[in-house]
């Protein structure tokens, strides 16, 4: 039989206790938490968590109980069985990790041609991470970090010339850097 696992998503408003109150519940449950991201986004709280639950839980009984848990940090909450071939990630072991970092005067696109870059060489983005920085008087600063999986038949250099062409265009700073294992 093949073993589930549950993608966990919430969201609402940040105080202190959140996290707990959903480890706790998970934990009464003895749902393993196996991989997660949580994060604040102007004093928005998100969570995806990826969760293993025991065998005898049932898919009802884990929504009564993660929901009862939320509500009382109120936290809005969906979740999704899921089976392992769905969290398959060994199609990139053979990638490297590289961090991309992109700094500017903010604008729209940003995201969207640095990303289209990425996606047309088959990079793969693992994490991203933006922030505006306001300033009183003078242009809005954003800027991007990006964990990306390069796969091995990707020509790195022809990337890097592209992501400059996109840096140039925009009048942005833009940086490719692999991570080395002594980084990791």
């Amino acid at each position: 039989m093949e073993k589930k696992h549950i993608v966990l998503f919430a969201v609402g408003k940040d105080r202190p206790g959140l996290v707990a109150a959903i480890s706790k519940a998970l934990s009464e449950m003895r749902c393993n938490i196996e991989d997660s991201s949580m994060t604040i986004l102007k004093n928005q709280f998100a969570m995806i968590l990826i969760v293993e639950p025991p065998p005898a839980l049932s898919e009802e009984e884990f929504g009564k109980r993660i929901k009862e848990a939320a509500k009382s940090v109120e936290l809005r909450v969906t979740f999704e069985v899921v089976g392992d071939e769905e969290l398959d990630t060994s199609k990139w072991m053979d990638a490297e990790r590289y961090v991309v970092s992109v700094f500017g005067e903010d604008r729209v696109g940003i995201v969207h041609r640095i990303s289209s870059t990425l996606a047309t060489y088959g990079v793969n983005i693992a994490n991203v991470k933006t922030k505006l920085l306001r300033r009183k008087g003078r242009p809005n600063v954003f800027s991007m970090v990006l964990e990306v999986d390069i796969p091995p038949e990707t020509n790195v250099e022809e990337l890097e010339k592209d992501l400059k062409k996109v840096e140039e265009e925009l009048k942005l700073d833009v940086g490719l850097r692999e991570v080395t294992t002594a980084q990791m």
